[in-house]
């Protein structure tokens, strides 16, 4: 970053930046239990009723718990990313921005996703929403990194690698969703699930050879 640019971007600290994402976050995964309902007492006629009300929320409450892991997931992956950055620029501060907007879309489209499971116009919408959050992190991320242009010089070239495979997996299995919806829409969220799993099954090499590294 050379002095004139450093001059105009003084005001933008990383805390600064921290905190707005902070806030939203909060916001946002409140705002995703508003999705669910209790049943109003005039529609309970008796308890195999109430049962059969509270089963068709089956599908409202798995968008819900999938909607607050994924979002939790970026934000621990957000702090740390931002723990590996020296410093921050109008650029990286606009990404941050339009991922924080998309994001700020999850408790709408989780509720369209939610209350009609079977349409794959209301699953394409939640999924495509997740590609967006997903991507635009990605490209967060990609700007920071490039020739290590906002990273700590103790961050090695493996743990970096490390990194961008991960937040590559979300928006590679959000395309995946979108693609599954137009087929079995109530379904097509299932490959979410596979997020951990492929973080615990591929990407673990890259890590080992990151600690290696600062060792």
């Amino acid at each position: 970053m050379d002095p004139r640019e450093q001059q105009q971007t003084k005001w933008l600290t990383i805390n600064r930046i921290t905190a707005l994402t902070d806030g939203v976050f909060a916001i946002v995964m409140t705002l995703l239990v508003l999705s669910l309902e209790a049943p109003e007492p005039h529609e309970i006629t008796n308890i195999v009723h109430l049962k059969h009300l509270l089963m068709n929320q089956w599908h409202v409450l798995y968008i819900y718990f999938l909607s607050f892991l994924i979002l939790a997931n970026f934000w621990i992956a957000n702090h740390s990313e931002f723990s590996h950055l020296k410093a921050t620029n109008i650029i990286h501060l606009w990404y941050s921005i339009i991922f924080l907007m998309f994001t700020a879309l999850l408790p709408f489209t989780s509720q369209l996703s939610g209350d009609y499971p079977h349409y794959w116009l209301t699953q394409g919408c939640f999924h495509l929403n997740m590609f967006l959050i997903s991507a635009t992190f990605l490209m967060s991320w990609q700007y920071a990194s490039y020739k290590r242009r906002l990273i700590k010089d103790n961050v090695s070239d493996n743990l970096l690698k490390y990194i961008q495979i991960r937040i590559w997996v979300t928006p590679i299995v959000a395309i995946l969703c979108i693609l599954l919806a137009f087929f079995i829409p109530n379904y097509s969220s299932i490959p979410y699930i596979l997020i951990p799993i492929i973080h615990r099954i591929i990407v673990p090499k890259y890590k080992k050879r990151s600690i290696a590294d600062k060792e």
